[in-house]
């Protein structure tokens, strides 16, 4: 029998030292891969591993064994740490969580330029206060009231209960009070972010204008307060109802000549299947807001855990 042959008990042996030894890392790998998609993931493994044992590609001493088993380790936990990555992504692209998450460290960011700046605590804490309630606070409550006053945001109607609500404050908070709660603290940290924004653009700002420094904070405020506020509502209306993240694949839907007949505008939905929102093209008395159209849970099989 020719021992270079992958029928020899040379060639198996080396078959089996580069396959064997590494499917044994498979149940370690598997722990890395996300839970939907680790059945599937396992399976095709499987099936790398046995075409290695059975198939006809020959394996050439056990050094070379040794070799082809690093390179399969590699590529497994590789592959596995992909899904894990790419899993993440997708979780915290358009979240709640992530615009908090980006928001506050927006703020921490500024805060720490103007500390740096100030040079001291008690002298920073003093620019903090005395900013705040010297100019801020007047040029914020009216664009807050001018800015709940002038858009008003569609109803909540998401009352049902999905299976795929993602979130650990799902479990023991309604939907409600997690989107009122998403609300005020992303408009209160926006408001944040404005103010200290504005306070580290101040700086350059007096010494180019001088005297007139002080009219321009007061407009950098208003402006900031304004379009923040602004921003935050336009955001929340672009966010499923259900699990707050940010709705997608806009779908044009209707024809703008029968805009007298029947409903024309664009679509987006929750990728989770919660619900779908509807943009009318023109709005009017019929229409003031945009529509939200949650769908029964026995829809979420049609979308992507």
């Amino acid at each position: 029998m020719n021992p270079l042959s992958n029928d020899s008990p040379g060639g198996r042996r080396d078959r089996g030292l580069a396959g064997a030894g590494v499917e044994r890392l498979l149940p370690l790998a598997s722990r890395m891969v996300p839970a939907a998609r680790r059945a599937e993931w396992t399976k095709e493994w499987q099936g790398e591993f046995w075409q290695l044992q059975h198939g006809d590609r020959r394996i050439k001493g056990e050094r070379a064994a040794w070799h082809e088993a690093m390179s399969l380790a590699y590529g497994l936990f590789a592959d596995a740490a992909w899904l894990r990555v790419d899993w993440a992504r997708e979780c915290v692209r358009g979240s709640a969580y992530t615009c908090l998450w980006v928001l506050a460290g927006y703020c921490l960011l500024c805060a720490g330029t103007e500390r740096v700046a100030a040079g001291s605590w008690w002298l920073f804490f003093h620019i903090l206060t005395t900013h705040f309630f010297g100019g801020f606070v007047f040029a914020a409550v009216p664009a807050i009231f001018a800015a709940v006053a002038t858009y008003p945001l569609r109803p909540l109607r998401c009352n049902r209960q999905h299976p795929g609500a993602k979130g650990w404050l799902s479990g023991w908070m309604s939907a409600r009070t997690r989107w009122n709660l998403f609300l005020a603290a992303k408009g209160m940290l926006t408001l944040a972010f404005g103010f200290l924004g504005t306070l580290v653009a101040a700086g350059p700002a007096h010494v180019v204008l001088g005297k007139y420094s002080d009219w321009f904070e007061l407009l950098m405020y208003a402006v900031v307060a304004t379009v923040g506020l602004r921003w935050v509502l336009l955001n929340q209306e672009q966010r499923c109802q259900k699990c707050l993240r940010m709705l997608s694949q806009p779908t044009r839907v209707g024809y703008a000549s029968r805009n007298f007949l029947e409903w024309n505008g664009t679509e987006l939905i929750c990728a989770d299947g919660h619900g779908l929102l509807h943009v009318p093209e023109m709005q009017g008395s019929w229409c003031w807001y945009d529509l939200w159209v949650e769908l029964d849970p026995s829809w979420s099989g049609l979308f992507g855990s």
